[in-house]
């Protein structure tokens, strides 16, 4: 038989009453108080903290970007965090702010955390006058000619739609006809590939702008470069016969001699290929205006000369000239210039737009108009002269021949002249007066090589293009001016 087994007696346990109340009764609710903390801790806490929705803005221009109560967002047509409240909402492109309103954000609150509360903002109207649609016009175009600048694109080197966003920009901006046309004429002039051929096409079709002849021209042109098969094209080269006179430039502190050519109309280039980028020595008529150019490339002294004056551009304000877009990292690199030691070794590594600062000081100074040379006058300088002798130093040796020192060889040399590729070989006058038109940045044409250089490669039509803040071991000028 099973033993029994006897417990020892205790004292009975009881839950004490609290406010009056059952232990079962407070104990609900506490538990239910919990409960309830920890779902308003995960359904509605994370809401109040950070109460808002997630915008989507619509721009009616192509690549805008957002401002938000004075503060960069993005780019337009993403997706954005934005808080509750009123915020003022401006669209950028190219530097112009082309509309803008507020915007009122409501706060939810319920599981926000989990499922994002979204908003999306109309299209806003159009606030711009014809100067700052002109503006943004020409950003348009300077995208189309940054791109025109890469000869081939593939999985590295990637495209973007240019021509599109022009093509889309210019319909949103409801131009004047004309303008619109004179925009896609200046476009299509930089179709240097196949790739933005194509886009080209493709955007042409879609902007329902009509196309002049001058389109034409240039798609027909254009199409050709890409085909198998090669023709020539441009006129051929004929020396000019002209009568050069010596002259002089005082600036006080420095003579420059020079000579002074005639108006003189003329064959710039030659007959060449018609492929790219052979069709940038493709001749074209040319007239120049009477003009002097100095005899040698401005020299380290008179650049030393320059800075005394000018302090603006000495290089301990590289990083200052650098963000105002006008010089890259190699200005003046291992150059000391000094007014105390003359050289006329020629000044390099410097920009375009540090060159024109000189133009411009020089044009003070001597109360005449001072200006880089364009193409078309250096081009002159070097086919009138039947001897002229390429420099293959840095130390220029004048000449018994009358004639400029080193303008092949030495340094290359900036032009006033932008470069647009297919100019040459539809109407080289026209696509330069829509360039200035349409006011796009220059990207200056460089002659007559460097000391660097094969003297058998380079001649008189070779064309070199560099941007207007790149400073370079090999690249200079010489100036131009008006008697």
């Amino acid at each position: 038989m099973k033993r029994r087994i006897v417990l020892p007696d205790v004292e009975e346990v009881k839950l004490p009453v609290l406010f009056s109340m059952r232990p079962g009764l407070y104990l609900l609710i506490l538990y239910t108080i919990c409960i309830l903390a920890v779902l308003f801790c995960i359904a509605y806490l994370p809401g109040i903290l950070k109460g808002g929705r997630y915008v989507t803005f619509t721009a009616p221009l192509s690549e805008s970007g957002v401002v938000l109560d004075g503060t960069y967002l993005g780019a337009a047509d993403n997706q954005y965090f934005v808080r509750s409240g009123e915020h003022e909402v401006t669209y950028m492109k190219g530097g112009v702010a082309y509309a803008s309103h507020t915007l009122d954000v409501d706060h939810p609150v319920f599981l926000t955390w989990l499922f994002h509360r979204t908003k999306q903002v109309g299209v806003p109207a159009l606030q711009l006058d014809d100067d700052q649609k002109k503006q943004i016009i020409s950003y348009d175009l300077e995208q189309i000619q940054t791109a025109g600048a890469i000869l081939s694109y593939d999985a590295v080197t990637r495209y973007e739609p240019v021509y599109s966003n022009l093509a889309a920009d210019l319909k949103a901006l409801d131009v004047h006809q004309d303008t619109a046309q004179q925009a896609l004429e200046l476009a299509l002039l930089y179709s240097s590939n196949q790739t933005m051929l194509e886009e080209a096409k493709e955007a042409l079709e879609s902007s329902q702008i009509s196309r002049t002849s001058f389109m034409q021209e240039i798609l027909v042109s254009a199409e050709s470069l890409f085909t198998t098969g090669t023709s020539s094209v441009g006129m051929s080269f004929t020396t000019p016969t002209i009568r050069k006179q010596e002259t002089s430039l005082n600036a006080g502190d420095f003579v420059l001699p020079g000579y002074v050519y005639p108006q003189t109309s003329f064959v710039m280039g030659r007959s060449t290929e018609h492929t790219y980028p052979a069709i940038n020595e493709a001749g074209v008529q040319m007239t120049t205006p009477a003009f002097a150019l100095s005899a040698y490339e401005v020299n380290q002294y008179q650049w030393a000369l320059f800075l005394e004056e000018n302090p603006m551009w000495a290089k301990g304000n590289l990083s200052s000239l650098i963000e105002q877009g006008l010089v890259d990292e190699a200005y003046l690199a291992g150059i000391s210039p000094s007014t105390i030691f003359v050289t006329n070794r020629p000044i390099h590594n410097v920009s375009y737009y540090a060159a024109q600062a000189f133009c411009a000081w020089l044009s003070e100074k001597t109360g005449k108009t001072v200006f880089l040379p364009s193409e078309g006058m250096w081009t002159l300088a070097a086919a009138s002269h039947d001897n002229l002798k390429f420099d293959a130093s840095l130390s220029p040796i004048p000449s018994q021949l009358k004639e400029p020192v080193a303008l092949l060889g030495g340094v290359w040399e900036l032009t006033q002249t932008t470069h647009i590729p297919l100019a040459r070989i539809t109407d080289y006058q026209k696509a330069h007066a829509l360039h200035r038109s349409f006011g796009l940045p220059p990207q200056p044409i460089v002659k007559g090589g460097s000391y660097l250089n094969d003297a058998k490669s380079i001649s008189s039509n070779t064309v070199g293009v560099v941007d207007p803040d790149a400073c370079g071991d090999l690249i200079g000028f010489r100036v131009a001016w008006y008697e």
